[in-house]
């Protein structure tokens, strides 16, 4: 997956704010995976994906809230979402840095 910035967890934090509550860890995790494919594949054909873009989680998430979906920064959703994002980003920095290590 591309580099993280803090407009990628704003976007993906809203997108899984937008989901039902069961549904949004399995829902973060899988917007994580797919923009890392989506960064594989475009570092492959050179292309964006067709579905999820070019490999950032922004990309990847945008193209989940379509129509866009409003969702309040100060909400106790969205600061729960963006707290699982960050989780799982930094759980899944962390393995790579370890694998890196080896």
């Amino acid at each position: 997956m591309r580099r993280c910035l803090l407009g990628d967890l704003v976007a993906a934090a809203t997108a899984v704010a937008a989901q039902a509550a069961a549904q949004q860890p399995a829902f973060a995790h899988r917007l994580i995976s797919e923009a890392d494919a989506a960064h594989r594949y475009h570092k492959r054909f050179g292309l964006p994906h067709p579905a999820w873009g070019n490999g950032s989680l922004m990309a990847r998430a945008l193209a989940e809230l379509q129509p866009p979906v409003a969702v309040s920064a100060s909400s106790a959703a969205f600061l729960s979402a963006l707290g699982l994002v960050a989780q799982l980003l930094a759980a899944r920095k962390q393995t790579f840095c370890a694998t890196a290590r080896k």
